[in-house]
């Protein structure tokens, strides 16, 4: 009976023992979750800015363009010549 007890005693405590090296691992990979949200939020703030701050720069460079370029006036549609009957067509074929 005492190598019952003991061998269900051993059972329990390498069974703890899973338990507790599982809830050390999850401590361990929600840190690294969190260090990775932390690293991607920084990485897009830094983005964002690069972006606004070209946006603002070719928007400010845009208006002094358009000052210095003119624009070309609209050329107007060629007109068309004016179409003829098939009816006249087939009478000067006739002819």
């Amino acid at each position: 009976m005492a190598s019952n007890s003991s061998k269900t005693k051993t059972e329990a405590e390498a069974r703890f023992a899973r338990a507790q090296k599982r809830a050390q691992d999850a401590v361990s990979a929600m840190s690294e979750a969190q260090t990775e949200a932390k690293r991607v939020d920084a990485n897009t703030a830094r983005l964002r800015a690069l972006r606004l701050a070209r946006d603002a720069s070719e928007a400010a460079a845009k208006p002094a363009a358009k000052a210095k370029k003119a624009k070309a006036p609209k050329s107007k549609a060629k007109p068309r010549a004016k179409s003829i009957p098939v009816e006249d067509l087939n009478a000067s074929n006739d002819k």
